[in-house]
């Protein structure tokens, strides 16, 4: 996989929805690809997993989230998924909330409230 972080005009990106994203993510200039049960999804560098994913249902339709299920703070522990972090020799549960994405993370299994499209 290439590792390579794009900006979203490299990846033909409606800059419109773009800025629509902005009022629930951290500043970020480029995105970083991690796999989701093996589909590469391009997410905001400086964000968590969590709020990587709603960025891929709000630009690309290709997560839906049932967002009354989740506090996005840590506490209720919904999220927690088995992830495998850049040189990390196997996968940990951890919260995604909580877990920035890395270029190369991969995420096998999304746990309840998440669904691919």
């Amino acid at each position: 996989m290439d590792l390579t972080p794009k900006t979203p005009q490299e990846l033909g990106l409606d800059p419109a929805v773009i800025d629509e994203t902005r009022d629930f993510l951290q500043p970020f200039e480029k995105l970083i690809p991690i796999t989701v049960v093996d589909e590469v999804m391009y997410v905001p560098e400086n964000n968590s997993l969590w709020r990587g994913l709603q960025f891929c249902g709000v630009v690309k339709n290709k997560i839906a989230i049932d967002f009354s299920y989740f506090c996005i703070a840590g506490t209720c522990k919904h999220c927690r998924a088995l992830v495998q972090l850049p040189g990390m020799a196997q996968r940990e549960p951890m919260l995604m909330c909580q877990t920035i994405a890395q270029p190369g993370t991969l995420i096998r299994k999304l746990p309840q409230g998440f669904r691919k499209k």
